[in-house]
């Protein structure tokens, strides 16, 4: 199905679709990841969770379980081919084999002035880590001809942003990513859908960032990226109206785009998580 741009109202996911269903769910345990677990439990599925924060895990695991879902969890990065791998395979052990997979970890690192080593940290987790959890679940789905591979990008992937060169061209790569493979996959009976939010309220916001408004909340964006998947969507831009404003940008020519880009106000170092805290996992995403 075509691309949607809008950012559907925050309602009821499908509990039909959900009910039963294996998820598999990377950067589960803080931000949109979380939510989205949450919300597929809540819905009657039974999320697997990877992020590398135990305790964030654990905190996790124990609210679905306390509502009267059902959630796994394994710890590991997702930059562990070998591990990541492993934790696949136990958690289809325990829930039964991945009928949907989320691609949901993501870093944000300031990338000015250009630092290869900081640069590579962004690329490594939210390129790197796609590619290893979509070659880990993939081979299952091939084999049954069926299943669900989602990847959350960002409309950062439209433009190049003033200092953050890695962190756009980390997502451009995975949209560019998801649909080499929808080519690949589809007819082999695999669905593709890449979800690209725009600024989510997430702990990966800075305190300044989220005074200034006009965030998304991350329960909203989960609801919309999960009927993305029910829709079968191949890829869901929203908030509509920042969309609108990247795809603008994005339509300028290339001089008069960078005059404009370098006034915008910079996306920050995100805050560095707090153990005590069961929100602040690094591996949460921050958009755009």
């Amino acid at each position: 199905m075509a691309a949607t741009a809008g950012a559907e109202n925050s309602g009821m996911i499908s509990r039909t679709f959900w009910q039963g269903k294996s998820v598999i769910v990377t950067g589960g345990s803080s931000g949109i990841g979380r939510e989205t677990c949450l919300a597929v439990a809540g819905a009657g599925g039974r999320p697997g969770i990877v992020a590398r924060r135990t305790d964030f895990l654990d905190e996790t695991v124990g609210a679905i379980r306390a509502s009267g879902g059902s959630a796994e969890a394994v710890a590991c990065d997702v930059r562990d081919r070998a591990g990541l791998r492993a934790a696949v395979t136990e958690l289809e052990h325990r829930i039964g084999p991945c009928e949907v997979a989320i691609s949901c970890a993501g870093i944000h690192r300031v990338s000015w002035p250009l630092e290869p080593a900081t640069a590579h940290d962004v690329i490594d987790v939210n390129v790197g880590g796609c590619l290893n959890f979509l070659a880990a679940v993939l081979p299952g789905m091939l084999d049954r001809r069926r299943g669900h591979i989602c990847g959350v990008a960002s409309i950062a992937a439209l433009v190049g942003l003033p200092g953050n060169a890695a962190y756009c061209a980390s997502k451009a790569a995975v949209v560019t990513l998801l649909e080499g493979l929808r080519i690949d996959c589809e007819p082999a009976g695999v669905r593709v859908t890449t979800v690209c939010p725009g600024f989510v309220d997430t702990p990966m916001v800075t305190d300044e960032e989220r005074m200034e408004g006009g965030l998304m909340t991350a329960r909203a964006a989960a609801a919309t990226i999960l009927r993305a998947i029910e829709r079968d969507r191949a890829q869901a831009w929203f908030p509509a109206r920042t969309w609108l404003a990247a795809r603008l940008a994005a339509s300028l020519p290339p001089r008069l785009r960078a005059r404009v880009l370098r006034h915008q106000p910079r996306m920050q170092e995100p805050p560095q998580p707090r153990p005590s805290r069961p929100d602040g996992d690094p591996s949460a995403t921050r958009q755009p």
